[in-house]
């Protein structure tokens, strides 16, 4: 039988158009050839998804986003249908949440899954929500930190201004001096350092002998240590108290004493104080003197000796 040349125009047509309307949905992501369950979502802003984008469960695409449409209510809110492989069963409770394809850019939708033992059916409507992005934890986070920052650059700036006017240029230069001099001291200290090196290791090498010594005669110095420490426990336990206190009384006495020899007080006073008993002991002095010279010059006025007799003066 012979083909008309309609038929044959006819049927390319149909051909054409079918190929048409499938290209059309897979470029929607619509899944040809798998089974699948539509879900709805009520959104108040889907923060740019748009139709065609990807539905994950737990990182793995079980589906895409199939339609967008704004309610015409009034209310602003928009409804968004999903297209999810049927061979994964979504609960009751699963949350869809709205978040970021990647850091740059692109929104997909992810799929919490719930704990619900009930799963969603055909056409049944979840909860969602926009989940909060890194950019907008970030603006949240700076945004209270954006007047410190402005303050503290203003700060900033007035301590900057303030170290220009303290470092003139002639304070520049002294500085500069000051650090010339600290170098040339630290050069002048290396090299006294290098010429006594000689003379520091010899005092490091003495003071090794003289620790020799000491752990050598640390059973001496033990000794002398405790010898010690006995005289300061004995001198401790001595009744100091009685001591200082005779002392004390002792001192008042011989005050007391002196005090009255300085008043004429006594013998001793009376002889310190009183000139007439000097006078007359010094005159009494003076007159056995002569008594004595003249005992001296003259023995026979005052002894009278003889073997024969006493003669008649």
């Amino acid at each position: 039988m012979k083909i008309s040349h309609e038929a044959k125009v006819g049927t390319v047509a149909v051909i054409t158009i079918g190929a048409f309307i499938l290209l059309f949905n897979f470029l929607k992501g619509t899944a040809l050839f798998t089974s699948t369950d539509t879900y709805h979502i009520v959104y108040g802003n889907i923060a740019g998804l748009t139709e065609s984008s990807p539905v994950e469960i737990n990182g793995y695409q079980a589906g895409v986003v199939q339609d967008i449409k704004l309610i015409n209510d009034g209310s602003g809110l928009i409804l968004v249908s999903l297209s999810v492989d049927r061979n994964f069963k979504v609960p009751e409770d699963t949350k869809a949440e709205i978040t970021t394809t990647t850091l740059i850019a692109g929104m997909k939708i992810v799929l919490r899954m719930g704990q619900s033992r009930e799963m969603c059916h055909n056409h049944d409507t979840l909860t969602g929500y926009v989940a909060t992005s890194i950019i907008d934890r970030l603006s949240a986070t700076l945004s209270p930190l954006e007047g410190n920052i402005t303050d503290m650059i203003i700060k900033l700036d007035s301590v900057v201004s303030a170290l220009n006017s303290v470092f003139t240029p002639e304070m520049t230069s002294d500085i500069r001096s000051s650090v010339s001099n600290v170098s040339d001291i630290t050069s002048s200290l290396r090299d006294i350092s290098e010429n006594e090196k000689d003379e520091l290791m010899g005092a490091i090498d003495d003071l090794k002998v003289f620790t020799a010594m000491l752990s050598a005669n640390s059973s001496s110095l033990d000794s002398t240590l405790k010898n010690i420490e006995e005289i300061s426990d004995a001198v401790a336990s001595a009744d100091m108290g009685t001591t200082l206190t005779s002392l004390r009384t002792s001192l008042a006495n011989l005050d007391e004493i002196v005090r009255g020899i300085s008043q004429g007080e006594g013998s001793a006073g009376k002889l310190v104080k009183n000139d007439s008993l000097y006078t007359n002991l010094n005159n009494t002095l003076y007159n056995l003197d002569l008594l004595l010279q003249d005992m001296k010059d003259n023995p026979k006025k005052y002894v009278h000796f003889s073997l024969f007799g006493k003669k008649a003066e």
